[in-house]
């Protein structure tokens, strides 16, 4: 037993535990077996957004798009960390601008029973542009989720923070609430 036959049976089986692998990896990729596994995604909801903020005339104001997260913190707060670059208009001079949002945000219909899906909140904006110092604001907002199309829940997003700020997102769909 300690001759040949012990050398063949090491050397088989690691070029077996190298075979086993890659089927047991395809038999976890097929529908089947995700259909058996609850689905998770390891991403937080990603959403896309346009605002305008302290719009008060031609002269002045910021646009900026941007892209953000949603992380969940339980059934009723959303944690949102938004960042957007744009432009800011001061005394009729365009600047480049940026933007970082932390905003936490409490659901008033958590669980999706109505079409339509209001929330408050607050939180901290910092807004920089070029040749200009950074600004930190307080925000307080005000959001209102419309029924959802497809994959993706529009909202609309007013408050105040560096000025009246208005704002129009794209969420991703949520399949166990807001």
């Amino acid at each position: 037993m300690h001759g040949p036959r012990s050398r063949v049976a090491l050397a088989l089986a690691p070029r077996s535990g190298v075979i086993l692998w890659p089927v047991l990896s395809l038999l976890a990729l097929t529908p089947a077996a995700r259909a058996q596994q609850p689905a998770r995604s390891s991403f937080a909801p990603l959403e896309l957004r346009i605002d305008a903020i302290d719009v008060r005339s031609t002269q002045s104001g910021t646009l900026q798009a941007g892209v953000g997260a949603n992380l969940p913190l339980g059934s009723y707060m959303r944690l949102e960390i938004d960042g957007a670059g744009g432009v800011t208009r001061r005394d009729a001079v365009n600047h480049h601008s940026g933007r970082v949002d932390a905003l936490a945000r409490f659901l008033l219909d958590p669980f999706a029973e109505a079409r339509w899906g209001l929330s408050i909140g607050g939180g901290i904006s910092v807004i920089f542009a070029d040749g200009a110092r950074t600004h930190e604001y307080l925000v307080v907002i005000v959001d209102l989720e419309a029924p959802r199309i497809g994959a993706v829940v529009p909202a609309l997003q007013a408050g105040l923070g560096g000025g009246v700020r208005v704002g129009i997102a794209a969420r991703a769909y949520r399949s166990r609430g807001r």
